[in-house]
Parts: structure tokens; sequence; C-alpha cells
């Protein structure tokens, strides 16, 4: 029983990191830290971090990856209260701040890993990560989640002619804030 309930916690643990990398990185906050890494005052700005003492980075970073994360759990909170589309919009708006700690972590990363203990909690945890994309569940999920994906694709294009997706979202949204207007009214 004990291995069940442990089968079925780290595959729930390894289907949501998959969910997070596939579909909260590569299709949102990937491509704003794409273009928040291209934009030039961030290149301005790239050379003062380097100057910055490595303490300053950290509480930096820290500071903005707290803010980021309480937002997340707040977002979470009210998807789970039944504000969807307010839960919605908070994760949303927390993408950029997160995709600018990601950049600073980055621009800072050889500052960063010379504070001792900092260096060895990114060390364990990416031990961690590579840990879990070598297990057989991980392996498992994410061809089924790569099975799935090609299906979808598949259906929608052989189901949604072109465009008829945005059509179909658009729709949605606009119901939604229409029923959001009626009851605020």
């Amino acid at each position: 029983m004990k291995k069940r309930l442990g089968h079925f916690l780290l595959t729930i643990l390894v289907f949501s990191y998959i969910v997070f990398e596939e579909i909260i990185w590569e299709t949102l906050a990937k491509p704003v830290y794409d273009y928040i890494h291209s934009l030039k005052i961030l290149q301005k700005i790239e050379v003062t971090v380097h100057k910055l003492h490595p303490w300053i980075l950290l509480a930096i970073f820290l500071a903005i990856f707290i803010v980021v994360e309480i937002v997340g759990i707040l977002a979470g909170v009210l998807a789970l209260s039944g504000n969807v589309i307010l839960a919605a919009m908070l994760y949303i708006m927390k993408i950029p701040v997160a995709a600018f700690a990601f950049w600073l972590f980055r621009v800072s990363q050889d500052k960063l890993l010379t504070i001792n203990w900092f260096n060895y909690a990114y060390s364990w945890l990416m031990e961690q990560i590579d840990k879990l994309k070598a297990s057989e569940i991980y392996q498992n999920v994410k061809r089924k989640t790569a099975y799935i994906k090609a299906r979808i694709k598949i259906w929608k294009i052989t189901y949604l002619p072109k465009g008829e997706l945005k059509k179909r979202i658009r729709r949605i949204y606009t119901s939604l804030k229409k029923i959001i207007r009626k009851d605020a009214s």
C-alpha cells in the first residue's frame, strides 16, 4: 500500500513538473524571458549587476523570488476559492516578474554561486531535478504527455479550420466577460 501511494504521489509530482515545464515555462514564461533578455535597457543593467556584491545580488534575487512565489500561492488560493479568472490574471501578471528573476539569476549566477550555502542549495536542487528526470515515472509520463500533445495537434489540424481555435477562445472570453459584468451590476 505504501509503495502504491508513493508511486501515485511521485507520479503527481512528475506530472506537475512536466505541466510546469511544458505549458507554463515553454509556452508563457520563456517567450517573456527571451523578450526581457533582448531589451537594450537590461543589457545596460547587466553591466551594473556584474558590479554588485554577491550578497546584494542575493538579497535582490531572493526578494523578487519570494514575491513571485507568494503571488503564485495567492493565485492558487484564489483559484481554489472559485475566483479562477482573477487567479489566472494574477498568475499571468507574475510571469514577467518571474522571467526577470530568471534573467537576474542567469546574469549573476557566477557571483551568486560564490556564496557557499547558496551554491550548495542550488547544486542539491539541480541534482534532485536530474534524479527526477532520470526516473522511470518521469520518462513514462513524458512519453504519454508527448503522445497526448501529438494527438491534440493532429486533432487541431484535422478538426479545426485555421484560426478557429482563436475564434473559439475569443468567444468564450467574451461570454465570460459578459457574465462577469452582469454579476457585477
